[in-house]
């Protein structure tokens, strides 16, 4: 089974014993958000809709058209709920992008979730959701993460494109909100906070700052973390009996990356040379699913992002 198979499957299920979740997707007019928007209304896994600045004749897919006098009410409502933050004139600048937009009618619960990133900066996405969303209860830091799979094997990367480099509190929450996002999805969780070094093999002021975040998770939470943990011994239980003294035990799936250079070319090491999928980013930690595409996406891309941003969807 392909991951994206695995994807569908899952929510089929979700769509068994709930309704239907409603996916607005920001760039509505972009031709491969019509086209994911037409494969995935035909596998009836989620309802898509397109905000659109106009509507687009001959198109059996909802419409979300922006209305000026909305835009006005939502302009307002943001200037109140940023508290003295932001200016009526600031407020209209940041209302030109769909982005925002988009994230308030989230905010309204007029849809369920949101996508978008086709012809937006992941910047402005993160501005949107943090200002109009914000974090979850007990959380600080609004993280990412990708999914990488290939094949039965499946992993999270955190952080890889929010947190330039996190402390050892921002790296709990880093993976607390992969945690959280990796039972969304069906995981059997392990996480592992990654380093040069292992158990104080090496010393440095960031394998510190890792080896601090571990202590800190696992004190709080039900499901041990690896760390401070090279790669080889997270990954494989005979490297780990050498060098960690863990004899048992499963590998990890969950990896947290120690800062954001990390983290990205990670990912993309495992991408381009090994030859896994990569979907994302997903945006973690938010207190509402929204999530970030590449401006490069394919169809296929946004076909995922959305399957798995249904899934990120709570209410019954």
């Amino acid at each position: 089974m392909t991951y994206q198979e695995y994807l569908q499957a899952r929510l089929e299920q979700q769509n068994e014993v709930k309704s239907l979740r409603s996916v607005l997707i920001i760039d509505g007019a972009d031709e491969r958000a019509i086209a994911a928007a037409k494969l995935l209304k035909k596998k009836n896994l989620v309802k898509p809709i397109l905000l659109v600045d106009e509507t687009i004749p001959n198109l059996e897919i909802d419409q979300y058209v922006i209305d000026y006098r909305e835009k006005l009410e939502f302009i307002n409502e943001f200037v109140k709920l940023r508290k003295g933050k932001e200016t009526l004139e600031s407020a209209e600048m940041q209302f030109e992008s769909n982005a925002f937009y988009g994230t308030m009618l989230l905010r309204k619960q007029k849809i369920d979730a949101v996508v978008g990133g086709l012809n937006y900066p992941t910047a402005e996405i993160l501005r949107a959701a943090f200002k109009i969303i914000g974090p979850k209860p007990d959380i600080k830091t609004i993280s990412s993460v990708m999914v990488v799979h290939k094949n039965e094997s499946k992993y999270l990367f955190s952080d890889i494109s929010v947190n330039i480099s996190p402390n050892e509190n921002q790296l709990v929450d880093i993976a607390k909100n992969a945690l959280d996002f990796a039972l969304q999805l069906g995981f059997e969780p392990k996480p592992a906070f990654l380093s040069f070094s292992t158990k104080g093999s090496a010393k440095s002021a960031q394998s510190e700052i890792v080896a601090k975040a571990t202590q800190i998770f696992n004190a709080k939470s039900p499901i041990e973390a690896y760390g401070e943990i090279q790669l080889d011994a997270a990954l494989d239980v005979q490297v780990r009996r050498q060098k960690y003294g863990e004899n048992n035990g499963k590998n990890a799936n969950i990896l947290i990356f120690p800062n954001l250079d990390a983290g990205n070319i990670g990912y993309k090491i495992a991408q381009r040379l090994g030859g896994f999928g990569a979907i994302g980013p997903i945006i973690t930690g938010i207190n509402a699913p929204i999530n970030d595409l590449s401006r490069g996406a394919t169809v296929e891309d946004v076909f995922n992002t959305i399957l798995i941003t249904a899934l990120q969807v709570e209410k019954d």
